[in-house]
């Protein structure tokens, strides 16, 4: 078997994604007899990220970020 399984974990966050959908529903169903999870669905915001998923690829971005900082100093039109 040569698929992959991502994990990442910051405190109460768990992310994750395979390059197989039953290696994720499996590892979703481990994780939700030994844990008390909610399942979020795809991932659009995460840890300040952005994430837009394609066919094509996966594409982080800051500019929810970036925008805030600007308003945040009055610098929207800069």
């Amino acid at each position: 078997m040569n698929d992959i399984l991502l994990v990442q974990i910051y405190v109460d966050d768990i992310i994750f994604g395979a390059t197989n959908d039953y290696l994720c529903k499996k590892f979703s169903n481990y994780m939700q007899s030994e844990f008390e999870m909610s399942m979020m669905g795809e991932i659009n915001f995460s840890l300040g990220l952005q994430v837009r998923q394609t066919k094509t690829g996966i594409f982080i971005n800051q500019s929810k970020y970036y925008k805030d900082l600007l308003k945040r100093f009055g610098m929207e039109n800069a």
